[in-house]
């Protein structure tokens, strides 16, 4: 029904606090059995009166070198100008006239464009934005402009609400004439102040520069380059407060959202920069400064940013972000429509402080606090083609917001091949003296154009979207740049405006309602002094959970919604508990309220709240400094490209290793952490208040060249004291370089430790693990060393090995009692258990490349025999492995921690992920061929044309042209060779439990899709809450992937609950307070002071401590 309401008329109730679990539930799929299918109509023009077509003319266009946001495309903003409760629409034409078209009901639209005054003739106009700027209740109209040499021919210009259906424009009489190259722009009011003031999206046009150029404007930026903040002066005119409020900068601004990004309750502005210059997120100092954070925030982002939104996606209460790039979805135009990630040019940039950036689309997940995690190949949104907006909105209405995301480019003047060509005719002429211009434009103009689809994806409620464009009618195929959404009827489901290059703009009309539709609730913010509700929070509480939005006016690209906050309902009807926090830091509370309304919320009794403590709650608490720990992990740089120049990731750096114990007698534990190459490993005693010193010792600084990837305490010589076995690996020496051999330091009883290697065998691998048990029950410790491997030959594996206690030597019996170990795969680690309860202990391990393999110990030799309980089948990169009883039936169960699905590489049993390894060219060197599918059923090369000849020159001969490679599997390319290379295929990247049923039967089952968003390298299992069920501790990335990968860099450590049945939930970090965002490579835990203290390893980072508060269990966790 569509009911208007003021609010005030319903109960209103002061928020004073409840009771609220400040655990996460882990996000799961929604039951759409019952749900009716959305579906979009497209009206035709003649049908909606609507005719708007952004029509270019190559004949009279600058072209792409002289002007490179030529073919950008034009933008939509959505408001109520006549406030008659009916969105209208206006669209910005770039060589054509803006229209404005009054919404007359039923989908019927007028063009008051000249009645109004709207028109902007003979400018090139960009963004346009409703808000009501002079708070008379009618919403005013500004408008970018851009393209124009003269600055006064693109001087932005406000449109000013007459209130009869006519505009005055007054933008230089208001001080916000802004001349520069503008793309959009956002009302907000960063002072809080209650006055709307201005951000402007502006970009420089010196395009084709090197990059010192680009780099001193970036570092000292001047106003003209800029964008620009004007702050409102309360009497009708604004001021340019851009240098004083810390915004003055470099880059090309395509994206802008104004978002509270750290849940300060102050508007930030995040602002997605196209080509080389980063991002930049502004995090408000409530001072009317800000300062950028983006480097400190994000882990990485995205390298030509283009479209943004903000939105609460995963329903935690937070903002989060997705921002465009131009990865296409296809193999074949991946392979030749865009240039590839450049390794030097990357690191180059890097080494500039331009941050890490990535040409794929992002979703940046909050965890609180401002800072944020990458999940967007997880969310399988990261490759849509060359887009523009992106909408995040609930379009079925079940609770959950969509991604919709326009695309295209109108010439594809960066076709590789058509580069090529034209680059050899760019030098020729230059060498005969004729004008370079002739050629550029030549170039631009024969450009193939191909049209592009755009995409709509579902938000499946787990972290995860499915592409469902076609099937809901939303896949127009074209050149499509700025979109809105609204209720354009006021039926209760969000309709879409899209603006086309060459096509008339596309209305469409969602017809979910028409199918018996699901519950809604749209809200119009009211205030009596017309105050714009720019970045009012509302969180709307049903049975069925908990939604939030932020009032945001700019969205998408160069377009802006309108004022309507949509939430679907689903199937509740009736909204519970409706919170509103308005801008000045006021709260509403509203209860029972009807759903299917339209309602209008009124600014009444508001009453102030106090900020809350965002680590209120929390369960961890770093220590590290406070008791005494310091210690940087140092890997020497080595370039392991230069050996192995596909290599997926880099080999050597995936240390440090650790080790627990209690080394000097005394009953407290101390702790081992390994060094880089080049650097010793140390020991940290901890001293009767629970504070650690560093062993003075130098024991292990003869060995510092060793890389220390392993360790364990264990006692050798059965003398009571425990002594430390080190494994070596990495991938920086040559085979059988003495730098690979393992130590075995023997204790003295006090602490103090020295070199015995006279007790091992000379075992020269690059290994990973070492385990200690009494496998053969003669009441010594042995030890199972893990072999990663061989350096150079990447993905060939090393042997590991079995080593017994023969009176306190270890004993190589590998070949005798554990055959199955020579070259048993990549092993990363592995647990002593009794895997078939038989009574004796068995040996599982995991590792890159393989399944969980299990060797199963009979007679007093282990067979592999991993087929025999069904995980022959699960091949991934498992990382990580620990044992504890999970469902408290008395036997073992098993966490492992695998790739995770956050990565550019899939894995599932019907299209594997493949590696082949040969040395196809027989040039000494071992070359890797990796290969994946995509859109179809063929097996692709990952790596591109020019990657792949600079490992086999001779594909570029096979393959002259990128249109060729582009087309051809991986077995065209690398032909027959393949046969008799090295090949394995990887199944399952998902981190798992596996479940001991008994009687030899297992169960993996996926570990929740927080636990995807990284690598887990390491594990803890213990009941850290008292509750009598085992819990969990995980933390893990993978930083040295290469440039075109990207780094897995989204895991800052996760707490999971566990139910004593098996499964677990998650406590993301805004509620834990764990976060450990390096590169963390393991994980333990060690009793100190009292308290449970998690040492986390990581790589080229310092060591961290993190001590768990013994917080009462209501404070963490689910009732």
């Amino acid at each position: 029904m569509n009911i208007k309401q003021i609010l005030y008329s319903l109960p209103i109730m002061l928020f004073l606090g409840a009771c609220q679990s400040d655990s996460t539930p882990s996000p799961t799929p929604r039951d759409t059995t019952k749900a009716p299918e959305l579906k979009f109509e497209e009206l035709a023009p003649e049908q909606s009166g609507v005719t708007f077509t952004n029509k270019l003319d190559l004949n009279i266009l600058k072209h792409p070198y002289q002007y490179v946001n030529v073919y950008n495309g034009g933008g939509v903003a959505l408001g109520d100008i006549n406030n008659d409760g009916l969105t209208d629409l206006y669209f910005t034409g770039n060589l054509v006239e803006n229209k404005l078209y009054l919404n007359k009901g039923n989908f019927q639209f007028e063009d008051i464009t000249q009645k109004a005054g709207v028109a902007c003739a003979g400018r090139w106009s960009t963004g346009a934005t409703f808000a009501d700027v002079n708070q008379d209740g009618f919403l005013d109209l500004y408008v970018c402009h851009a393209y124009l040499d003269e600055p006064a021919a693109r001087a932005n210009e406000l449109f000013i609400n007459n209130g009869d259906g006519t505009f005055t424009e007054k933008a230089a009489e208001m001080g916000v004439n802004d001349t520069g190259y503008s793309i959009q722009a956002a009302f907000f009011d960063y002072n809080r102040d209650g006055l709307p003031d201005l951000f402007v999206g502006n970009h420089p046009i010196e395009r084709q520069r090197p990059l010192t150029y680009h780099h001193e404007f970036w570092k000292n930026p001047v106003p003209r380059f800029s964008d620009h903040l004007y702050k409102n002066n309360g009497d009708g005119t604004f001021t340019d407060v851009t240098a004083e409020a810390g915004i003055l900068n470099y880059g090309w601004t395509l994206g802008i959202v104004t978002a509270d990004l750290n849940q300060d309750n102050w508007p930030d502005i995040y602002v997605a920069v196209d080509h080389s210059e980063p991002d930049r997120y502004y995090l408000n100092n409530q001072d009317g400064t800000f300062r950028e954070v983006s480097e400190q925030k994000m882990k990485h982002i995205s390298l030509s940013s283009m479209g943004i939104d903000a939105a609460d996606v995963n329903n935690d209460g937070l903002t989060d972000l997705t921002v465009m790039e131009m990865l296409s979805r296809s193999n074949f135009r991946e392979k030749t429509k865009m240039a590839s990630m450049n390794p030097k040019k990357f690191w180059t940039y890097v080494n500039v402080g331009y941050h890490y950036q990535y040409m794929r689309n992002m979703l940046h997940i909050n965890t609180g606090e401002g800072t944020f995690s990458e999940i967007g190949q997880m969310a399988n949104i990261q490759r849509t083609d060359w887009s523009w907006a992106a909408l995040l909105a609930d379009f079925d209405n079940d609770g959950w917001k969509d991604l919709y995301v326009a695309n295209g480019y109108y010439r594809e003047f960066l076709d590789k091949d058509h580069s090529n060509k034209y680059k050899k005719k760019l030098e020729a002429a230059l060498k005969q003296g004729l004008p370079r211009e002739n050629i550029l434009r030549e170039m631009a103009l024969t450009a193939s154009a191909t049209r592009v689809e755009n995409d709509f994806f579902r938000n499946n409620g787990d972290l995860t979207f499915s592409e469902i464009g076609a099937k809901v009618g939303v896949n127009h195929a074209g050149w499509s740049s700025g979109a809105a959404y609204a209720d354009l009827d006021n039926d209760g489901d969000l309709d879409l405006v899209v603006s086309n290059i060459d096509d008339p703009a596309s209305i469409y009309r969602n017809t979910l309602m028409e199918q018996g539709g699901r519950h809604f609730l749209n809200i119009r913010l009211k205030h009596p002094k017309n105050i714009i509700p720019t970045n009012t929070k509302i969180t709307c509480e049903t049975a069925s959970g908990t939604q939030f939005q932020e009032m945001l006016y700019t969205r998408g690209y160069q377009s802006a919604v309108d004022g309507v906050i949509h939430f679907g309902l689903n199937e509740d009807d009736l909204v519970q508990k409706l919170t509103i926090l308005w801008p000045d830091g006021k709260e509403q509370v509203l209860t029972d309220i009807p759903a299917d309304q339209n309602l209008v919320v009124e600014y009444k009794n508001a009453k102030p709240v106090a900020p809350k403590d965002p680590k209120a709650g929390q369960v961890f608490e770093q220590v590290t400094a406070q008791i005494g720990v310091d210690f940087q992990h140092q890997d020497e740089y080595f370039d392991d490209y230069a050996k192995q120049v596909l290599l997926p990731h880099q080999m050597s750096q995936f240390g440090p290793g650790l080790a627990v114990g209690d080394v000097n007698g005394d009953g407290m534990e101390d702790f081992f952490v390994g060094g880089g190459n080049g650097q010793a490993g140390a020991i940290f005693i901890q001293n009767a208040d629970g504070r650690f010193a560093r062993s003075a010792h130098t024991a292990f600084e003869s060995d510092k060249a060793s890389d220390d990837l392993g360790a364990a305490f264990f006692d050798l010589e059965g003398d009571g004291d425990l002594d430390l076995y080190v494994v070596s690996g990495g991938n920086e020496f040559d085979l059988d370089s003495p730098y690979y051999r393992d130590r075995l330091y023997l204790n003295d009883g006090k602490g103090h430790f020295t070199k015995q290697n006279d007790r091992i065998p000379d075992i020269r691998t690059s290994g990973s693990c070492v385990k200690p048990f009494d496998f053969d029950g003669d009441g010594d410790l042995d030890l199972f060393v893990g072999g990663r491997h061989v350096p150079g030959k990447y993905p060939y594996p090393a042997n590991s090995y079995l080593l017994e206690n023969e009176g306190g030597k270890l004993k190589d019996v590998t070949r005798d009692k554990a055959p199955d170990l020579i070259e048993v795969g990549l092993v990363t680690d592995a647990v002593w258990s009794d895997f078939d309860g038989d009574q004796t202990p068995d040996l599982v391990l995991v590792g890159e490349w393989m399944p969980p393999t299990v060797l199963v110990q009979r007679d007093g030799k282990f067979e592999q025999k991993t087929a025999e309980f069904g995980l022959d089948g699960q091949v991934g990169w498992w990382f990580s492995i620990a044992k504890g009883d999970l469902d408290n039936d008395g036997d073992e169960d098993y966490i492992l921690g695998n790739l995770g699905e956050n990565y550019k590489y899939k894995a599932r049993p019907e299209k594997p992920f493949h590696v082949y390894a040969k040395d196809f060219d027989q040039n000494g060197t071992y070359d890797i061929a990796l290969g994946y599918f995509l859109e179809s059923d063929v097996l692709y090369p990952v790596r591109g044309r020019q990657c792949s000849s600079e490992q086999l020159p001779e594909i570029a001969q096979k393959f002259p042209t990128y249109e060729d490679f582009g087309k051809a599997s991986i077995f065209e390319v690398y032909g027959e060779d393949l046969n008799t290379a090295l090949h394995y295929e990887a199944t399952n990247f998902s981190s798992s439990v596996l479940i001991n049923l008994g009687g030899g039967k297992y169960d993996l089952r996926p570990l929740p899709p927080y636990t995807q968003i990284s690598p887990v390298n390491g594990i803890v299992i213990h009941d850290l809450d008292n509750d009598g069920n085992q819990d969990l501790l995980v933390a893990g990335n993978l930083f040295t992937s290469e440039v075109e990968t990207g780094r897995a860099d989204a895991g800052k450590g996760l707490f999971l609950r566990g139910d004593g049945k098996g499964g677990f939930t998650p406590v993301l970090p805004q509620k834990s307070g764990l976060r450990t965002e390096s590169d963390a490579k393991h994980v333990a835990l060690i009793r100190a002071g009292g308290k449970n203290l998690f040492l986390v390893a990581n790589n080229n980072a310092p060591l961290e401590v993190w001590r768990w508060k013994d917080a009462p269990t209501q404070l963490i966790g689910l009732k």
